[in-house]
């Protein structure tokens, strides 16, 4: 399988898997000009399907260009696909999916929960294909226990590490976005997701993904060595995603 992250970040949130020759998209926050740079040509009847954490819109600007291109079945939380609704999409061509129920789709299945993050239901998305699983936590301000449930097993995570506490509080943000950020509804640390990855890295772990980096409140250098602990101390592959630059692995 092949995982494309095409974009991560304020400025852009799009990731697709290619899986037994499907297309299978989480969030549409990319121009579809660079999906279709990245992904290249489509075989004719290949099917694609389109997972949406979110309504924000740094992961849905790109959805009507992305659903006339590429025809994805579309999937949602129900406010979630109201919004899309609301914004001109057809709701006869969007599934809604609750959280905590494991829906197969053919060649692979996907688990929604819940996140904390200020949109109107935000999930985080769990895909087993057969024994492999991986999992998406990004845009969310805690890590619950819920969280960790939800993503035990999962061997490769893609997991937001937004923000260093010092350097948002240095930043020049206003101080509600200050408080709106490191609140428990909007992004995560850099302290938070180490941690987590050091509590999954004994649940199964062997993969993560650092995502959706600020690049106000963060530091790519400093994260840099984080991952380096991340392998060093909890034996976790662990790369750090910059924003407007795409990411090829083959898990």
């Amino acid at each position: 399988m092949n995982l494309h992250i095409i974009a991560s970040g304020s400025s852009g949130n799009c990731s697709c898997m290619e899986h037994g020759g499907r297309y299978i998209f989480v969030d549409a926050g990319a121009p579809v000009s660079r999906v279709s740079a990245v992904l290249g040509a489509m075989e004719e009847g290949v099917s694609a399907s389109l997972f949406v954490t979110h309504e924000h819109t740094d992961h849905i600007s790109g959805f009507f260009p992305l659903v006339n291109k590429y025809s994805p079945y579309v999937y949602a939380s129900e406010k979630t696909a109201d919004i899309l609704v609301a914004k001109g999409a057809d709701p006869d061509k969007i599934f809604i999916l609750d959280a905590d129920c494991s829906y197969d789709l053919g060649d692979f299945s996907v688990t929604p929960f819940r996140l904390m993050h200020d949109a109107a239901e935000p999930f985080g998305y769990r895909f087993d294909f057969g024994g492999k699983v991986v999992s998406f936590a990004t845009d969310l301000g805690v890590v619950s226990d819920y969280v960790r449930r939800a993503i035990e097993g999962t061997e490769i995570l893609l997991l937001e590490s937004n923000y260093e506490d010092e350097l948002l509080k240095k930043s020049s943000y206003p101080a509600v976005l200050k408080s709106r950020i490191s609140g428990s509804r909007g992004h995560l640390s850099n302290r938070d997701a180490l941690r987590l990855v050091g509590e999954m890295s004994g649940r199964g772990l062997k993969r993560c993904f650092l995502a959706h980096v600020s690049e106000n409140s963060n530091d790519y250098e400093l994260l840099g060595r984080y991952a380096k602990t991340c392998e060093e101390c909890y034996k976790v592959e662990t790369e750090v995603i910059r924003q407007r630059r795409s990411f090829l692995v083959s898990v």
